[in-house]
């Protein structure tokens, strides 16, 4: 009877071995993370496998990643690790829940009666890392890339942008003052502008100003700052303001870039 019982515990402890060292055999050196790794659009995408995959730092460092499939494009992509020509597939979202931001060239614009403008030409920047429209939208939600005002007046518009995701920017409300009631300066000729590195920069150079009454106040106009280096290739800003008899002042930046000098002979 003795016997039978030690037989019988050594029988279990056979089994017992047998089946972890089974279980030893069949598992992974490696194991992914998770399924699917989500990037923001326009962030940096990682190339560490450690990021990836669950493993120790002498495994690690025969893990390969193979991204081969993958595109800094909004979408799922199929991607795997390999450890000793073993492939552990997963996946890598890339999604944009950015809304952009964006500023305006001012606060108030002057305009001709029946002129048609566009949402777009009242932005200075936007920031996002997709295209992207702009448009106004007014209190029914109706969407407009550009208006016409056939009546003189002020009018108070809410801008959006939205980018390629449809992702909407939040709303900057702008005043456009139409026909010549307005008491609201306007500045002309300061659109963005490419020089040639050493060539001569004049900001003021064909700038001009009214007072919102068809009167001229090009005078008047301040440079609030000039950081223009023609000796120095690269993008700069020049600042304009100008006030008229009403006390209003307009504000405006212009983009200067300069580019490189071309060689004689090019």
């Amino acid at each position: 009877m003795k016997n039978r019982i030690v037989a019988a515990i050594l029988v279990f402890f056979i089994i017992v071995d047998t089946m972890l060292i089974a279980c030893a055999f069949d598992v992974s050196p490696l194991t992914i993370k998770r399924d699917v790794f989500v990037y923001e659009y326009g962030s940096e995408i990682s190339n560490l496998p450690q990021d990836y995959v669950n493993a120790n730092e002498e495994i690690l460092k025969q893990v390969e990643l193979d991204f081969s499939d993958l595109k800094n494009e909004i979408g799922r992509y199929q991607v795997a690790a390999t450890y000793l020509g073993v492939e552990y597939p997963f996946e890598i979202e890339i999604v944009d829940t950015t809304k952009p931001v964006f500023t305006l060239k001012a606060v108030t614009f002057n305009v001709a009666l029946n002129t048609e403008v566009y949402a777009i030409d009242l932005i200075e920047t936007v920031e996002d890392n997709s295209e992207y429209t702009a448009y106004f939208k007014d209190k029914n939600g109706e969407i407009a890339t550009y208006k016409i005002f056939s009546e003189k007046g002020s009018y108070v518009e809410k801008i959006f942008v939205e980018d390629s995701a449809g992702n909407e920017s939040a709303q900057l409300r702008v005043k456009i003052v139409v026909g010549q009631n307005g008491n609201n300066p306007t500045l002309s000729g300061i659109d963005d502008v490419e020089i040639l590195k050493d060539t001569l920069f004049d900001p003021l150079n064909g700038v001009t100003a009214t007072d919102g009454n068809g009167n001229d106040i090009t005078s008047k106009i301040k440079i609030l700052k000039n950081n223009v280096d023609t000796k120095e290739e690269g993008e700069y800003e020049v600042i304009y303001s100008v006030t008229n008899d009403k006390g209003n002042t307009l504000q405006r930046t212009r983009k200067v870039t300069v580019l490189k000098s071309k060689k004689s002979g090019d």
